[in-house]
Parts: C-alpha cells; sequence; structure tokens
C-alpha cells in the first residue's frame, strides 16, 4: 500500500460501522431464510450479531496487543542497539551476551579485555561486539580482530555481535576460520534486544517529544536554510529570476527572484560561531 492509499481514522470508522452493519443485516437474512418470519429472524439475528461482534472486537484488541509489542520491541531494540556505539567495548560486549542468553544457555560470564566469555553446556564462547553507525559495514577486518582474541583465550565458539550490518566479505570469512565464528548483525542485535527489553511508556514519550522539536524547531530550519554553501546558489537564482523579469516582463518572476535575494543577503550576514572551548 503507498503512503497516500492508508486509511484516514474517519474511513476506518466507517469501515467498521459497515461491517458491524453488514453482520446484523446477514445474521437477521439467514434467520429470515430459514423461519420466513420477520420478528423472530430479527431477534434471533441481533443476538448473533452480537456475539459476532463480540468476537470480532476481542480479536481487533489481541491485534492491537500484538502490534503495540511489536512496535515496543521494534524501538527498545533500536534504542539499546544505538546506545551500545557510546559504551565501552566490554559494556557493549556484556549487554550483547545479556541479551543472547534469553536465547541460549549461558552461564559462568568471564569480562575479558574486549568482550565477555560464557560456558554453553559444554562449550565455551567468546563474545565481541562491534561498535558503528549503523550506515556503516562491518567488514573483514573486524572479523578478524574478534576471531584473534577467540584463539588466545582458546574458546569453542565465537560470536562476533555488530551495531551495523556485516558485509558480505565478513560472512563469507566468518564462514572458513576456526574456531566457529557466528555474527550476528544490528537487525538480528535489534531484535533479540528489544525482545530482552521492549519499549516503556516514558521512552516513547521521550522519542515522540524529541521529534515533535526536531520537526517544528525554528532555529532548524533557520540553520538549513541559511547554511554557508547555499548563498552563492541564492544569489544565482535570485539573478537569474530577475533577468527572466527584465526579458519576459511577467511579473510572476518578481516574488521568487525577490525571495531568493533576500535570502542570499541573510546568508550573508549570517556570522558563523567559532568553536570554543
Amino acid at each position: 500500500m503507498r503512503p497516500l492509499d492508508r486509511p484516514t481514522p474517519l474511513s476506518g470508522w466507517i469501515d467498521r460501522i459497515g461491517l458491524r452493519v453488514m453482520i446484523i443485516a446477514l445474521s437477521v437474512g439467514w434467520f429470515y431464510l430459514l423461519w420466513a418470519r420477520l420478528w423472530p429472524a430479527l431477534a434471533a439475528g441481533v443476538a448473533l450479531a452480537a456475539l459476532w461482534m463480540l468476537a470480532l472486537h476481542l480479536g481487533e484488541k489481541r491485534t492491537f496487543a500484538a502490534r503495540e509489542m511489536s512496535l515496543r520491541r521494534r524501538i527498545g531494540g533500536q534504542l539499546a542497539v544505538d546506545s551500545l556505539a557510546l559504551q565501552s567495548a566490554t559494556s557493549a560486549a556484556a549487554n550483547a551476551a545479556t541479551w543472547i542468553s534469553g536465547l541460549l544457555p549461558l552461564s559462568d560470564f568471564e569480562q575479558t579485555g574486549d568482550g565477555v566469555i560464557a560456558r554453553s553446556e559444554d562449550r565455551r564462547v567468546y563474545i565481541q561486539c562491534v561498535r558503528k553507525h549503523q550506515s556503516s559495514r562491518a567488514g573483514r577486518d573486524d572479523v578478524i580482530g574478534a576471531v584473534r582474541a577467540a584463539r588466545e583465550y582458546g574458546v569453542d565458539v565465537c560470536v562476533v555481535c555488530a551495531t551495523c550490518p556485516f558485509a558480505s566479505e565478513a560472512v563469507l570469512f566468518a564462514e572458513e576460520i576456526q574456531p566457529r565464528t557466528r555474527l550476528l548483525g544490528r537487525e538480528g542485535l535489534v531484535r533479540i534486544a528489544g525482545t530482552a527489553a521492549p519499549a516503556t511508556n516514558e521512552q516513547l514519550q521521550e522519542l515522540g517529544r524529541r521529534q515533535r522539536n526536531r520537526r517544528f524547531d525554528p532555529s532548524l530550519w533557520k540553520e538549513r536554510l541559511l547554511q554557508p554553501g547555499k548563498g552563492k546558489r541564492y544569489g544565482l537564482y535570485g539573478l537569474g529570476m530577475l533577468a527572466m523579469l527584465i526579458v519576459t516582463r511577467h511579473w510572476a518572476y518578481a516574488l521568487p527572484s525577490a525571495v531568493c535575494l533576500l535570502l542570499f543577503y541573510m546568508s550573508g550576514r549570517r556570522k558563523v560561531k567559532a568553536f570554543e572551548l
């Protein structure tokens, strides 16, 4: 479904009313076909429709709760994974190990220089976290560093987590080396982190407040409009519109020309703050 095709609240309300009216009509019509008597069919049809609408309400309530929990897990996982990029290597690995322990039986955690060693049944597992921005890619060098540390500690399995996706060369490299190496990229880490720590009401409220402030912040729009690199373009656009006004004598070019020249003037007078400690 395209974004412009999404139902509005009014259309959703009309759809729900129409569905319930159709249920009542079908229920009454069914009993009328069986009995060919209006009033008994009306009473029985309304009772049957009430049961159907109750089941529909419970189904919608269950679906809404499942969608809300899925959204909370997604947002909570993204917030938790994004916070790893600002943590130390040991702290990020410890958090990743805690999340993984919800899926695998891990115990006897031991912190090392850059990771965590845990025990899973009869195997020792080394867990390390690559902390990069989500727009980056974890490469083969990141996997090599984790595997080198795993060999020094003599573990059986090496788990490399990352706050960003893994490059294809890293995935292929992990399949060929020893000890046995498993990669857990951003999507998998977000999923298990969201399961362990879904977003709370306070986190959702704070996230919505930041998005609203970012969207309607006048100073942010001013910074975007008056960036130093845009001044020359404003001047060229304004002069071009002014030339079109002189050549064609169409006053429709007057307002765009005035706006561009005004932005050019404001960009030139804007003072860039110097960096200070």
